[in-house]
């Protein structure tokens, strides 16, 4: 009965939520920032942690945790994180501080003439706080980020928030979550090509195999400048010795795929990673590869204080 209720409320939710509010908005805001959600190719909203963007606000660790990553893209683009998760007021609440340095750049005037160097980036200071209602195996949750981009001498500040909700379903070791992401408005705008930030809902579910190690996470993201939404398909194997494994892929395997190399077709918009613990150290290597053959790679490090 559990499983048919579980199955029903993710179509449900799903049917009723076609749409999304927003227009344009910054690439930055969908770029990767966890190398451990790179294995993942996208999905994962329903795992904890406390610097991925790809996260349901309600979804918590649990523990007192710190976790720092590095991800290097293509064009000299690096992407830092550094978060704490903290039991705090029967909750849990995260502070992460996240960066993109797009690099530096070789400025000139109108004449052509060399005036110096410049620099591009965009910068994240987040907080979140979730709770579980007593008595229900449902979670809340909201986060605050403020972000700024800049480039040369101008800047762009926003002040966002993102909500969600979980709930679990025990008997299955299942959970259906949704979203609902990027709400905000730019604060300041100094002379800069004004954008918009799009706001995003996510659908999002999981499922622990009875009879494997492993872990299913489906998330379906809807947006209203894309007329279709995508769907994302991950899992994670957790094996003995404190190994696991992490895989990922979505309908964007579809839209990234250039046709000209049958295996750049199969591996394309597809992510691989893999972890080890020890004691209260954790390690994830993860690497994305995008339809066109590029590659992403990233290396995390989580502490249990």
């Amino acid at each position: 009965m559990q499983r048919h209720c579980f199955i029903i409320l993710w179509l449900v939710i799903e049917s009723s939520l076609n749409f999304c509010f927003g227009v344009t908005g910054f690439p930055g805001f969908n770029i990767f920032s966890s190398s451990s959600e790179l294995g993942l190719g996208g999905a994962g909203y329903l795992i904890p942690s406390p610097i991925s963007t790809k996260i349901n606000p309600s979804v918590a660790d649990l523990n007192r945790s710190f976790v720092a990553s590095v991800i290097n893209y293509n064009a000299g683009i690096t992407s830092q994180s550094a978060g704490l998760s903290l039991p705090w007021r029967n909750g849990v609440g995260t502070i992460s501080v996240r960066n993109i340095s797009y690099g530096t750049f070789k400025g000139y005037d109108e004449s052509s003439e060399y005036n110096g160097t410049y620099h591009s980036g965009d910068t994240w200071v987040n907080t979140s706080f979730s709770k579980r209602i007593q008595y229900l195996p449902i979670r809340f949750g909201a986060s605050m980020q403020y972000f700024s981009s800049s480039l040369k001498n101008y800047t762009i500040n926003a002040l966002i928030i993102s909500f969600g909700s979980i709930m679990y379903f025990k008997r299955i070791n299942g959970s259906c979550g949704i979203s609902i992401h990027n709400l905000g408005t730019e604060i300041k705008i100094n002379n800069f090509s004004e954008g918009s930030i799009e706001p995003k809902v996510v659908i999002s579910g999981s499922k622990k195999l009875a009879y494997l190690p492993l872990t299913i996470y489906l998330d379906s993201i809807l947006e209203k400048s894309k007329d279709n939404k995508d769907i994302f398909i991950g899992g994670v194997f957790n094996f003995k010795n404190n190994l696991q494994f992490r895989w990922g892929t979505s309908t964007r395997k579809i839209s990234q795929n250039t046709n000209q190399d049958l295996l750049k077709s199969i591996i394309g918009a597809s992510g691989l990673g893999f972890g080890f613990s020890s004691g209260s150290t954790v390690i994830n290597y993860g690497t994305f590869i995008y339809g066109s053959g590029t590659s992403v790679h990233g290396i995390e490090v989580g502490i249990k204080i």
